[in-house]
């Protein structure tokens, strides 16, 4: 990532803390609109009570402001990924995501969000699509080489239920 894009990028970042939850309440709308196949993977109760914009808004906003020293966000990166990993997230929507961020925060700030701040923008989710990329596949390896592993989905098949107390039932 070039140093222009890592000044760029952290210069914008009091702009996310304005209007974040607006460009990610955009972003989602836009890219549920465009690709319904990728509602299944984000959780509806979060997307109607505004938790899900408000995280994704927080990420963005952390990942502005500490792009210049990301080693801070190694664990909220190894969080991210581990819940990535958990909805089969692969590295094809990483695409879909960054075209319709981008096009969100071209949306919401309108003429303020020059060329130069959108390039960097690219470039600077490219870097950090590339970084989640490597960090799920070596989630999903590792949990396909554990005995009885797999990769992906699987499916499954319930032979018995056993209700064990009034709150848990063993499947």
């Amino acid at each position: 990532m070039s140093e222009q894009t890592i000044q760029i990028v952290k210069a914008t970042a009091p702009v996310l803390a304005e209007h974040g939850e607006t460009i990610t309440r955009h972003f989602y709308q836009q890219m549920f609109s465009q690709n319904p196949e990728l509602l299944n993977i984000f959780n509806a109760t979060n997307q109607k009570t505004g938790r899900q914009q408000a995280a994704l808004a927080n990420a963005v906003y952390a990942y502005a402001a500490n792009i210049d020293n990301l080693g801070v966000l190694t664990a909220a990166v190894q969080r991210i990924a581990h819940k990535h990993a958990s909805f089969n997230i692969l590295p094809e929507q990483y695409p879909i995501v960054g075209k319709h961020l981008l096009e969100a925060v071209a949306h919401v700030l309108g003429d303020a969000a020059t060329d130069e701040i959108l390039n960097a923008w690219k470039e600077a989710y490219g870097f950090l699509a590339a970084l989640f990329i490597e960090v799920e596949e070596g989630i999903y390896r590792e949990s396909e080489l554990a005995e009885g592993g797999w990769r992906g989905t699987r499916e499954f098949r319930v032979v018995n239920k056993v209700q064990e107390s009034e709150l848990i039932t063993s499947f």
